[in-house]
């Protein structure tokens, strides 16, 4: 049988074959691929109602939080100021608030002040009767500074998100006055806006209800395994699950997003399409195969082993194969062409590669010197013929101070465990200076058989040298100059901008009277860019200081986990607009340490803010604590976009980022990472890193617990 038709037989078999596996794995795979690229959108989107009362509980935390931490409200607390009422407390309150029920309780849990609204039928109504029995409960009474509650509660009146903060006095660091509570039901109307929002169509359950058949389906994977669920609810329609958490975390409702399955349906309908399609393709490709492969390769084949047999034959390597085309097989023929031709030119062509080599050497402006085992010149080219004096004056050596003649070197580098190359300076009695290498030509022992002198000019090298060292002291003492003035303008350069903040946050806050939308948005972008200015100024300002020498560390003991869950809490809300979650894993017995609590947490938030900003969407960023000895292991680790091998000499570096085009998408000025390192240096501390593109970073510091070890 000869080729073309093994060829048929093999092309047919392979396509028929292949035709039928691309069938089955589209059929297996691309369906579960439309299964699954359901059930991810279907979680998504979601995540995103999730996110939506995320973002809700915050928007109450906000305002609980300003409410709580104003001394106009620490007085009230204990004194029930008309002032306070009539200017602060009025019927529009709550209204203007978007919120249901506000509470001020005293420190001895007794509620001073409340107010309750029905926002749909906008009139004021009791406080409902199960927050009053919580808050004799103290289950939503704050009893330390630090204190945060938030969730959902069951009511007969519904469900209900609540926020309470203490009140202090000067923000958080004041004493503890007392309790405020912000309530906003998750009534009928605040659905409707969900699913206006999020394009959806929402059910909630509370867990003391009946529920339908899906939701108890579902039951344990969101509440018990803490999870967004997928449900199937039939041919049309996919639905996505999610547990509502009380305030000590258990769940007490179940809220459920309907989609229709547009996605899988159009993906069953490709499926049909496909299978049609690799049939007639399978036919088509196969027998064009056949005819293209008995045209372009079997004939061709045949020809040149035709060609071969008639070289064999003759014994004439004079002949030329002759084949059209421009693939493997006419090159094919032109390798045979070129192989007959090379025998003849062998010869030819190593003539002219030493002659090639004598050229190029002779054409050097180095010295270039073989002497054999004897110190003998064996060859030189022509700029060390014209400088003969360099073939025999004596030398300095530049790891000697003692001149010595080039046999002494020679003889030096034939003795056992000789140095690779001996460097050697000669200046010539016209003034210029040279720079001679000797380097021991060895065969395969490792005896040495040869010398190579090379040599080249150095006088302007060494006049730039001396010129270089002066700009260097120069830019030394310049360099001092504007780290010490950078240093000393720092409270010039703080004041003011922290006036145009703490002014723009006045007029944001309506303290001054109310503003228009566009009002309200500019002098936003005003506070905003202003506090973005002043961290960057705060960045140079504190490396000034690093460079002048004035920077300096307040200790104190503290407990690392507050200074976590700090950073934590502020980072939340960036974290949570790209879906990232941050993971603390603190070691349990970890002892309080003593540094500088400021700068440590500015540590910790610069290595945060990074592990966020260049992680992926929906990723987890982790940060762990331990304790080795004496010091406190801390590392940051994120899954996001990584640092190539080749950028990793730029970390640390101030001023420094990995390139141009991540400086644009990740805004920065550079100097995050180096202020980590001078921080953690001051603290007696060490920092790594280790990164790979693609697979994430991971950066960390050890600090000793008990202060710098001098």
């Amino acid at each position: 049988m000869d080729v073309s038709k093994k060829l048929l037989i093999v092309t047919f078999t392979m396509f028929a074959l292949l035709t039928g596996l691309l069938i089955v794995a589209s059929h297996t795979i691309l369906l579960s691929s439309f299964s699954n690229l359901e059930a991810r959108d279907t979680i998504k989107n979601t995540e995103k109602i999730e996110q939506a009362i995320a973002w809700e509980t915050l928007s109450i935390d906000r305002t609980a939080r300003d409410w709580a931490f104003w001394d106009d409200t620490y007085e009230f607390v204990d004194t029930l100021s008309p002032k306070y009422i009539e200017s602060n407390l009025d019927d529009s309150t709550l209204y203007d608030l978007d919120l249901n029920v506000m509470l001020f309780i005293n420190k001895s849990g007794k509620v001073v002040y409340p107010m309750s609204v029905d926002l749909i039928n906008e009139a004021n109504v009791p406080v409902p009767t199960g927050i009053l029995e919580q808050i004799d409960s103290g289950v939503l009474t704050t009893r330390e500074n630090e204190d945060y509650i938030h969730g959902v509660i069951l009511l007969e009146e519904g469900p209900m998100l609540i926020v309470a903060r203490p009140i202090l006095l000067s923000l958080e660091e004041g004493p503890y006055a007392g309790t405020l509570i912000l309530g906003k039901y998750i009534d009928s109307s605040y659905i409707a806006s969900l699913e206006e929002r999020t394009q959806s169509s929402l059910s909630l359950y509370t867990l003391d209800t009946e529920m339908p058949p899906d939701f108890r389906d579902v039951f344990n994977e969101v509440t018990i395994e803490d999870t967004t669920a997928v449900n199937i609810l039939g041919d049309e329609r996919v639905a996505g699950y999610f547990a509502l958490r009380d305030t000590t975390g258990k769940p007490v409702a179940i809220l459920r997003a309907d989609y229709p399955r547009e996605l899988y349906a159009q993906g069953t309908k490709t499926l049909f399409y496909i299978y049609g399609f690799l049939l007639i393709c399978g036919m088509v490709i196969g027998t064009a195969t056949k005819f293209s492969l008995d045209r372009l390769l079997v004939s061709r084949l045949i020809a040149i082993d035709s060609f071969l047999e008639k070289v064999k034959k003759e014994k004439d390597t004079s002949k030329r194969l002759e084949m059209e085309g421009e693939d493997e097989i006419h090159r094919l023929s032109k390798g045979i062409n070129e192989m007959l031709s090379s025998i003849r030119l062998a010869e030819q062509e190593l003539k002219a590669r030493e002659y090639e080599k004598k050229f190029i050497l002779d054409s050097l402006e180095e010295i270039v010197v073989l002497r054999d085992p004897n110190f003998n010149i064996r060859w030189a080219n022509k700029t060390a013929l014209k400088n003969g004096d360099l073939l025999t004056a004596e030398v300095k050596e530049l790891k000697s101070e003692k001149p010595q003649t080039k046999k002494a070197i020679y003889q030096k580098l034939q003795q056992p465990q000789a140095p690779i190359w001996t460097d050697q300076e000669f200046t010539s009695p016209e003034g210029k200076t040279w720079l001679l290498r000797s380097k021991p030509v060895c065969d395969e022992a490792g005896n040495t058989i040869a010398v190579l002198e090379t040599g080249v000019e150095i006088t302007e090298r060494k006049k730039y040298e001396t010129e270089l060292f002066h700009a260097k002291q120069d830019a030394e003492v310049a360099n001092r100059t504007k780290s010490d003035f950078l240093a000393n303008m720092s409270h010039e350069l703080r004041t003011p901008l922290n006036s145009i903040i703490g002014f723009s946050d006045l007029l944001y806050e309506k303290i001054y009277g109310g503003l228009n939308e566009r009002q309200v948005k500019a002098v936003g972008n005003i506070s905003s860019s202003g506090k973005h200015l002043l961290n960057l100024i705060n960045e140079i300002l504190d490396l000034s200081k690093v460079e002048a020498g004035s920077f300096e560390l307040h200790y104190s003991m503290f407990w690392l986990a507050e200074a976590f869950a700090e950073v934590r809490d502020m980072l939340f809300p960036f974290a949570a607009s790209k879906g990232i979650k941050i993971e603390l894993e603190i070691e349990n017995s970890l002892p309080r340490i003593n540094g500088d609590r400021e700068r440590l947490t500015q540590v910790l938030s610069n290595l945060m803010t990074n592990a966020v900003k260049f992680s992926n969407e929906n990723g987890c960023v982790r940060v762990k604590a331990l304790q080795s000895n004496n010091f406190i292991n801390i590392t940051v680790s994120d899954e996001g976009i990584g640092i190539a091998a080749a950028d990793h000499d730029k970390l640390f570096k101030p001023f420094s980022q990995i390139d141009s085009s991540s400086s644009k998408k990740y805004q920065g000025t550079g100097l995050g990472l180096a202020l980590v390192k001078e921080i953690v240096q001051l603290h007696g501390g060490t920092v790594w890193f280790k990164s790979e593109v693609g697979k994430g970073s991971t950066f960390g510091f050890s600090i000793p617990l008990c202060g710098r070890n001098e």
